[in-house]
């Protein structure tokens, strides 16, 4: 199956997700990253803020900024570069583009080789480490700044394809991939 197919299907799944399920599971999934020592140990984390039914980080994150570590969030500055903005909180937020919650300006930017870990949200993942984007390619350019040890896959069990998702030369790996069911140690040699 071709990627814009496979994305299809993908999104389909997503969007399968009941609405109700959504915070049992984002509670899994921060159980399941707080039982990582790459995560306990992190210092400086990049998380991201979900869209409506895509894997959420919440409490992970509200946990995280309890203990006081450093949480940044991704924000597109152009067609094709984005970069990582500390947050403080999940209330003081703005409203982007359809919807999408993002850090207020001016914007406390992370070095990519700052962060001690980057949780990458995908559309779909491989248990390889294969990830599929929404297309734009904005995680794999910034990933690319990022130790492949310190990547770690985001998703909602439906997400995991036990196929060999297709990855061109220029798509980024991931390390371990979380769900709300289990961790998935992946990466590829």
């Amino acid at each position: 199956m071709d990627k814009t197919a496979l994305r299809k299907t993908f999104l389909e799944r997503r969007r399968s997700v009941p609405v109700q399920e959504v915070p049992t599971w984002s509670a899994q999934l921060a159980d399941r990253l707080w039982a990582m020592p790459t995560v306990v140990d992190a210092e400086h984390i990049m998380a991201y803020l979900a869209m409506p039914k895509e894997a959420n980080l919440d409490a992970f994150i509200i946990e995280a900024l309890e203990q006081g570590k450093h949480v940044y969030v991704p924000v597109c500055v152009t067609k094709t570069e984005m970069v990582g903005v500390r947050i403080t909180d999940l209330e003081s937020l703005a409203r982007g583009i359809l919807g999408i919650r993002i850090p207020n300006e001016p914007y406390d930017i992370v070095e990519p080789t700052q962060l001690d870990c980057i949780l990458v949200p995908g559309l779909a993942f491989d248990r390889r480490g294969g990830r599929m984007g929404m297309g734009a390619g904005y995680y794999d350019r910034y990933l690319q700044q990022i130790a492949v040890e310190n990547r770690i896959g985001i998703a909602w069990d439906n997400q995991i394809s036990e196929e060999m998702l297709p990855m061109a030369p220029h798509d980024e790996w991931m390390h371990t991939i979380v769900t709300p069911s289990e961790s998935i140690h992946c990466y590829k040699e």
